[in-house]
């Protein structure tokens, strides 16, 4: 038996809050690591609506391009709520035995994976877990913590990208706003004739970026479809990428970028035959699977 979960896609980076300047949250692994030296009850995060949540297991470990990989998976629960159980069976009901202190634990799956330009996380879906936002939420808690623990101040918020896998170019033409428009070139344009720089790129990484930025509250969404126009054009294959960030049509922050737009968001797992849960090991490995294409 199995069921079928739907995975999202996040990049999380820090906003400074006397610049406003974003930067990639390269400290994700120390937080966690503080996170898991704490007791259980240390962990617990109180969440709206009478429930809580707490980090239960993370690992770290390398791929093969040596960015960091921290999988694993948060608990919540809903307390403070207490119904009669009722029988599938027979519908009778009876009295629940759960204390008010106690809920259903529901578990959230996670994977962050950390690179020198970005941070991602790809986290399981499940409706009655946790969402994106809630955990980054707890990030911000327990960063807090950590850094108050070294007698250091926060200074910055942890954010969140949605990282878009739609229709590119329609995902652009709906969007509010546009602040960021990248794209990236293989290195050997530097060569070509476009350019006539030298061709000693042996020691570059293997992508050039271009960078385009709006002034304050202008919007650069013409910039951005002609990025996409040549990106796409058959013409063109120097170029490897387009990223484009800035606001939806509901406000919210979103990054859309090319190397998403065929990724799949949805996988079977297999569930567990006494609790009905998704088996975690299996999750993890499909989530950390997800990573190698980021």
């Amino acid at each position: 038996m199995s069921k079928t979960r739907k995975v999202s896609f996040s990049s999380v980076y820090k906003r400074k809050w006397l610049t406003s300047e974003d930067s990639v949250f390269s400290e994700i692994d120390e937080v966690i690591t503080f996170v898991k030296k704490l007791s259980k009850k240390e962990r617990q995060f109180e969440m709206k609506e009478d429930k809580f949540c707490l980090l239960q297991t993370a690992t770290t470990k390398k791929d093969n391009d040596g960015h960091a990989i921290i999988s694993g998976l948060f608990k919540s629960a809903r307390h403070t709520f207490r119904p009669n159980l009722i029988d599938k069976e027979t519908g009778e009901e009876r009295l629940s035995p759960k204390r008010l202190s106690e809920g259903d634990v529901e578990k959230t799956h996670f994977a962050f994976k950390l690179t020198p330009a970005e941070l991602f996380l790809v986290v399981e879906i499940n409706g009655h877990g946790l969402t994106v936002n809630q955990i980054i939420e707890y990030i911000n808690a327990f960063t807090k913590k950590h850094l108050n623990a070294q007698g250091k101040r926060k200074g910055f918020s942890v954010k969140l990208l949605k990282l878009g896998r739609k229709d590119f170019l329609a995902q652009i033409q709906s969007m509010k706003r546009i602040k960021t428009a990248r794209i990236f070139f293989d290195k050997k344009l530097l060569g070509s004739n476009c350019l006539n720089f030298s061709n000693r790129t042996t020691n570059l990484q293997r992508d050039l970026e271009l960078t385009v930025k709006a002034q304050q509250r202008e919007d650069i969404s013409e910039t951005a479809i002609d990025f996409w126009n040549s990106f796409s054009s058959k013409k063109n294959d120097s170029i490897s990428k387009v990223r484009i960030e800035g606001r939806d049509e509901n406000d919210t922050e979103v990054a859309l970028d090319t190397s998403f737009m065929e990724m799949v968001d949805s996988i079977d797992v297999s569930v567990n035959g006494v609790t009905g849960e998704v088996e975690s090991k299996e999750m993890l490995r499909a989530l950390q699977a997800f990573t190698k294409n980021l």
